[in-house]
């Protein structure tokens, strides 16, 4: 009798204990799949590649703004207050155009999506789409057979349950206006961006206008896939304002022709689509003041901020001639400034 009943404990405790992971996961939910915070439990912001399928889900938008780390440090009250909406902000550091199009797939199955603010950049263009870091699959489709896999995870448990509680305890409470942004703490100036500047050998070739058209029109793809399927949704594309370190580097590549040429073809392809605003920012002012970044493509959140104003107050580009302007401008920095400076006048 006590050997049966040992036994049955043995199978109680960790059935027990199993389910009082479940239940406390699902009642702090810090993933945000089933419902907004509860009980004044803090909201903590720790992963995006998980969080951000809740927020797809289960926040209250209209707006979505989506893209790389560079997205990161935007407020979405930035974006309620210049145009009028309700945004939410999923970006992806380190991502790919696979985990924006999960990401709008999670967001278009549950909401009116009026509008996507959705930066292009030029390194992900010429990127594989397919992360090789697959996003967490059970936790943006649907499907509540395969919710174990959350409601049952030691990590979410320990590394988002538990700073939630504490931060619950301590009174502490992060504003979503400020979730996943990461500029606190970070230097800009021209010193820290080319110390930053893993600047390439001079290549001895010369790549071809083409050299990238097979992993651009892949990514192109999953463009076309929303654009073309949400006529009612409009979309605001922009290049963002890479540092002009990001021309130093094509230029020492030997990748100026296919990265023009990529360029080029990608704002004439999308923007005199009807809801397609395209912006460029990689020949703005702010490309050439090295003080807004930290590295060669990452800037400070005031330049996020003028993004935003900028494309609320004036047009995009619609023309063959501000296109042909635009590499016209590329070609000329890349033909007259002086990179080398950079390093011999800054070099410790």
């Amino acid at each position: 009798m006590k050997s049966k009943r040992f036994v049955l404990l043995l199978i109680a405790l960790p059935a027990a204990a199993l389910l009082l992971c479940a239940a406390i996961v699902f009642v702090i939910d810090p993933a945000m799949q089933y419902h907004a915070p509860w009980f004044g439990i803090s909201q903590v912001y720790t992963d995006e590649r998980s969080q951000n399928a809740g927020l797809a889900k289960t926040a209250d938008y209209d707006t979505i703004v989506i893209g790389s780390s560079v997205t990161s440090n935007f407020r979405v009250s930035w974006f309620d207050e210049a145009f009028d909406c309700k945004a939410v902000k999923l970006c992806y550091p380190g991502g790919t155009f696979s985990d924006y199009d999960a990401a709008l797939e999670a967001a278009y199955a549950t909401h009116d999506v009026k509008t996507v603010f959705w930066c292009v950049d030029p390194n992900l263009l010429i990127a594989d789409p397919e992360n090789p870091t697959p996003l967490p699959g059970y936790l943006y489709d649907d499907d509540l057979s395969n919710d174990y896999k959350y409601l049952f995870n030691k990590d979410v448990l320990l590394k988002q349950c538990a700073p939630a509680v504490l931060d619950t305890l301590r009174g502490r409470q992060t504003d979503y206006d400020e979730a996943f942004v990461w500029d606190y703490g970070y230097t800009y100036s021209v010193v820290k961006a080319t110390e930053s500047y893993d600047r390439p050998e001079q290549s001895a070739v010369e790549y071809p206008a083409d050299y990238y058209d097979e992993v651009v029109a892949a990514n192109w793809a999953y463009l076309d896939k929303w654009i073309d399927a949400h006529p009612e949704t409009t979309f605001y594309l922009y290049y963002p304002p890479y540092s002009s370190l990001y021309l130093d580097s094509v230029l020492r590549a030997g990748t100026r022709a296919p990265i023009f040429s990529l360029l080029s073809k990608t704002l004439t392809r999308y923007m005199n689509k009807e809801n397609v605003r395209f912006y460029n920012f990689l020949v703005d002012p702010h490309t050439i003041d090295f003080d807004n970044y930290t590295d060669m493509v990452h800037f400070r959140s005031e330049v996020n901020r003028y993004l935003v104003e900028y494309m609320a107050e004036n047009e995009p580009y619609t023309t063959v001639e501000q296109v042909g302007w635009f590499i016209n401008a590329m070609t000329y920095r890349a033909d007259n400034y002086k990179f080398d400076t950079l390093f011999s006048d800054y070099e410790e």
